[in-house]
């Protein structure tokens, strides 16, 4: 019989890839129900355990090529084969695509980060790539996809505030609504973070903002815009403070103020009333009256000369008694 040594997992985690240590030829075994009773017995087989054990303490001396029975495996490493039960080589890669890391799921579960990467190494190669195409990829201005990438606008901005945009950090994941999350940070350890929604395209893809800081990474101007001045409130002096030289704090009533400015004489409040009284006199006229105003006014009849007769022409006598 010869002895297959467990290599690795395929990219799918359906399947356990083992090769023949001696020929190298590959060969692979389906991870189902039937495999995990194997790994994992139920507990009527887990009561012969201890004999085995004690024979795994006595081949303990032998060398390491010697090969050991599938009872020291077991024996060997009870924990380990309980926790990898845990999470399944399908979930595993499921939570490394979401964002988690080696690290944090070899801390929920017990396992070793080597026996986690078998499964995760193929998904993070996958975020790699994600994060490389979102690099290349145009962000959505007001009017659509600029022509800069996503990586220059980000590089540009990380000199503009000191920083070098070899030291940044780029990663992705995808959620579980299918969307693909990419995110920045500008140098590593620390906690500023930038992120966009990444949509892969034929012609790099789109990325849109999800955060203020990616805002101002890809879209400077409109941050600035968007900024408003604040108004910060001025402190009261305290009771017991000293006024300058020369001055006094002197408390005034607001009230008091509000009359005093009431009473101040208003050129412009004037000038209003003064068209408001001649607006009053307009309307107070009667129909009787603007007519009157408006009609025309009749010229009298000329008075008509009186020509004197020619007998008082040659007498020289005047006809109107008062001439």
């Amino acid at each position: 019989m010869r002895e297959l040594h467990a290599d690795r997992a395929d990219s799918d985690g359906a399947f356990i890839v083992v090769m023949d240590l001696d020929s190298g030829e590959e060969f692979q075994i389906p991870i189902d129900s039937t495999l995990r009773a194997l790994v994992h017995p139920p507990e009527s087989v887990e009561a012969d355990v201890p004999a085995q054990c004690e024979c795994a303490s006595t081949d303990a001396a032998r060398p390491e090529s010697t090969p050991s029975g599938p009872a020291q495996s077991v024996a060997d490493q009870p924990t380990d084969a309980q926790a990898t039960l845990s999470l399944t080589p399908r979930e595993i890669q499921a939570r490394v695509r979401s964002g988690a890391s080696v690290e944090e799921l070899a801390a929920a579960t017990g396992v070793g980060v080597e026996k986690i990467n078998r499964f995760a190494h193929p998904v993070i190669l996958e975020r790699s790539r994600a994060a490389e195409l979102a690099r290349a990829s145009h962000p959505m201005g007001v009017d659509g996809p600029v022509a800069g990438t996503l990586g220059e606008m980000v590089a540009e901005c990380l000199v503009l505030r000191g920083h070098s945009p070899q030291n940044a950090e780029w990663d992705a994941w995808r959620t579980e609504s299918g969307q693909w999350v990419v995110q920045v940070s500008p140098e590593p350890g620390s906690d500023l973070f930038a992120h966009w929604r990444f949509v892969p395209g034929s012609h790099g893809g789109t990325t849109d903002p999800m955060d203020d800081l990616a805002v101002e990474l890809t879209e400077p101007e409109l941050a600035r815009s968007s900024r408003r001045p604040t108004v910060q409130a001025v402190p009261k002096p305290p009771a017991h403070e000293v006024a300058p030289d020369g001055h006094e704090y002197v408390t005034v009533d607001a009230d008091d103020l509000t009359g005093r400015q009431s009473h101040r004489r208003d050129p412009f409040g004037e000038v209003l009333d003064l068209r408001y009284d001649d607006e009053r006199r307009v309307e107070a006229s009667t129909p009787q009256e603007e007519r009157e105003s408006t009609a025309p006014r009749h010229r009298g009849k000329r008075a008509t000369p009186t020509v004197p007769a020619w007998e008082d022409v040659l007498l020289g006598v005047r006809s109107h008694p008062n001439d």
